[in-house]
Order: structure tokens, then sequence, then C-alpha cells
């Protein structure tokens, strides 16, 4: 299992190698595309991360647990853990 990972990896590597070499833009573009792309892709994680936390009272909405003092169902009690 081990073997086939390290053959893969290595592949990937040569492959990678090979196809920066062989590519059909000069060095300083392609170095360019690449730090624009991964600019945008830094920035977009860490939008994704700076997002605000879910509000208590919008959970209960989702699928999640309602929030206490809140009463679900026709009597109040939770379907999975009355018997």
């Amino acid at each position: 299992m081990l073997a086939v990972a390290r053959a893969s990896v290595r592949f990937f590597v040569i492959g990678f190698v090979i196809g920066t070499l062989f590519a059909p833009r000069s060095g300083a573009e392609t170095r360019k595309m690449l730090g624009e792309k991964l600019t945008i892709m830094a920035n977009q994680i860490l939008e994704i991360a700076a997002l605000p936390p879910i509000e208590p009272r919008r959970v209960g909405q989702n699928g999640g647990e309602a929030p206490q003092g809140r009463r679900t169902g026709a009597r109040g009690t939770n379907a999975r853990t009355s018997s």
C-alpha cells in the first residue's frame, strides 16, 4: 500500500516538472498567473473562515436542536427521548 502511494507521488512530481518545463507560457507569465490564482484562493479561504457564527434562534429552523425554552411538537416533548 505504501509502495503504491510512493509511486503515485513520484509520478505526480515527475509529471508536474515535465508539464512546467514544456508549458506554452514563459516562466515569468506562469509564475505571475500562479501567484494571482494563489492570492484569489487565499482570499476565498479567509472569507470563508470569517463567516459569522450561526445564531441560536436559527439553529432549530435548519434541522438542529431547538434553543432552550422553546417547545416543539404537539405536546412539547421530543419524540426521540420520550418512550
